[in-house]
């Protein structure tokens, strides 16, 4: 998949969050997208950190998306608190120089295929919350 697995955790507990409207605890969520509890921990902190998610602590904490979250949070948004690099730019042989003029070999099709990504990535999660299965 083009996403890590981090990436994908994060945007199956985004969509669950949206879903269910409400704080949950990460037992729950880890137990929902079928990941540990330590490993969604982690995920759900690092989501709440850079502001993609909301939490709350106490005896009835965890995890939620505010208002301003559930409308405008993309899947880009999500994926950039984890990727290492910016996944749409840059050779994908990793061939510095490669342009218009100096093509690698894949330059023009990895271009339709950056289109088709960015499509993805500008999708809400409020847009693809009700839509399809995100359990395996």
């Amino acid at each position: 998949m083009i996403f890590s697995q981090s990436s994908q955790y994060a945007i199956k507990s985004c969509i669950y969050l949206a879903r269910n409207n409400k704080v949950i605890g990460v037992t729950e969520i880890a137990e929902f997208i079928n990941s540990p509890i330590s490993f969604t921990s982690k995920i759900l902190q690092r989501l709440a950190k850079n502001e993609i998610i909301s939490s709350t602590k106490g005896r009835n904490g965890g995890f939620y998306l505010n208002e301003v979250q559930l409308q405008t949070i993309t899947i880009k948004d999500i994926c950039t608190v984890f990727e290492q690099r910016e996944f749409l730019h840059g050779c994908i042989l990793g061939k510095l120089n490669c342009s218009e003029i100096n093509p690698c070999p894949v330059h023009h099709i990895a271009l339709v295929v950056n289109e088709k990504l960015r499509k993805i990535l500008s999708f809400k999660i409020i847009e693809l919350k009700d839509i399809g299965s995100i359990k395996l």
